[in-house]
């Protein structure tokens, strides 16, 4: 009786395992796949984001591939023609152009592969069909909001007639062009205030430092010049080191240079604790590669997502700046 017991006892041991055996299959059968493609992981921003979204899309299930691309559209247009030969269930793209990739895109859309982009915000053109949702950031929004808070910090300090410049992400493409807008709609309601030069550093804190030197010389240094906007926080450091070097003063005081930057990033905050930068704008790639994540789920489900998901920006100064330090210094 023992032994029958026993045996009993092992058959159904073993029947268990070959249940749960079939079961991992189904599930890892069922598990869907997304290609995350981005730029440059080494990037802070776009590191930090990729990471964030594998980590939320895996505990949602989801097995994530990243491919990564150091600014190279035509490298971007292959790892997607890549993602579609090998059949991927969903495409979550941060395009790095947004002219370039759309015979990549209407590729994947061929294949009938949803397209969920992310980062950088198409401008309105015939790729809208192309893609499901755009998460991020509202670009125009982001813009508007420095020149606002450019326009306020002038207008705290008693300088109600500033001249300006501009240090500009890429302008050939969607995301730069699209802040600028919001900035030049800001800024003019705010009279006295005239952007005098527009640069495009490419997003590059090294070409912005280089630049801002040569516009400080041109324009005799704050005798011609009051303000600049740096279009995220590393690009304005990059302005605020070119004025320490030209030995420019710092701050709201007549006389000085006032700094404005976007995205919320470390230099940003440490400026702006310091009393070199009057404010930046609130980004966090946290935020919107968790929503990113969400909509994944959403759109490989079959269900409707919005248009467009953005996140929610706001001004920070030095009066608020405690509030978002740790969020920012990633």
């Amino acid at each position: 009786m023992t032994k029958i017991l026993s045996f009993v006892r092992l058959l159904a041991a073993v029947l268990a395992l070959l249940m749960v055996g079939q079961i991992c299959e189904v599930s890892a059968a069922q598990q869907k796949r997304v290609a995350l493609l981005v730029g440059p992981t080494q990037d802070r921003f776009i590191g930090t984001w990729a990471k964030t979204y594998s980590d939320a899309a895996a505990a949602k299930g989801l097995a994530v591939t990243v491919f990564s691309s150091p600014w190279d559209p035509a490298l971007q247009s292959q790892q997607i023609d890549e993602a579609v030969a090998q059949k991927y269930d969903v495409l979550v793209v941060q395009t790095l152009s947004q002219k370039a990739v759309i015979p990549a895109l209407i590729r994947a859309k061929n294949a009938h592969i949803p397209v969920i982009t992310v980062i950088a915000q198409f401008p309105k053109n015939e790729a809208q069909s192309l893609y499901v949702t755009y998460v991020g950031e509202d670009s125009r929004t982001l813009g508007r909001l420095a020149g606002e808070a450019l326009g306020q910090a002038l207008a705290k300090a008693g300088r109600p007639n500033a001249k300006v410049a501009a240090l500009v992400g890429t302008l050939s493409e969607g995301t730069g062009s699209l802040r600028l807008e919001g900035f030049k709609a800001a800024v003019a309601k705010y009279p006295g205030l005239k952007i005098v030069v527009i640069q495009d550093v490419q997003w590059n804190p090294t070409k912005a430092e280089q630049a801002f030197g040569q516009i400080l010389a041109r324009f005799g240094g704050t005798q011609g010049l009051d303000a600049v906007y740096g279009m995220n926080d590393t690009v304005a450091n990059g302005a605020v080191q070119a004025a320490e070097s030209a030995g420019v003063k710092l701050g709201l005081a007549k006389g000085s240079l006032v700094v404005v930057g976007g995205n919320c990033m470390d230099p940003g905050v440490k400026n702006i604790e310091s009393g070199k930068q009057a404010a930046t704008v609130l980004m966090l790639p946290q935020v919107s590669a968790k929503n990113a994540a969400d909509a994944t789920v959403e759109v490989l489900a079959g269900k409707q997502v919005p248009r467009a998901i953005y996140e929610k920006h706001q001004i920070i100064t030095k009066q608020n700046v405690a509030e978002f330090a740790k969020r920012c210094s990633y």
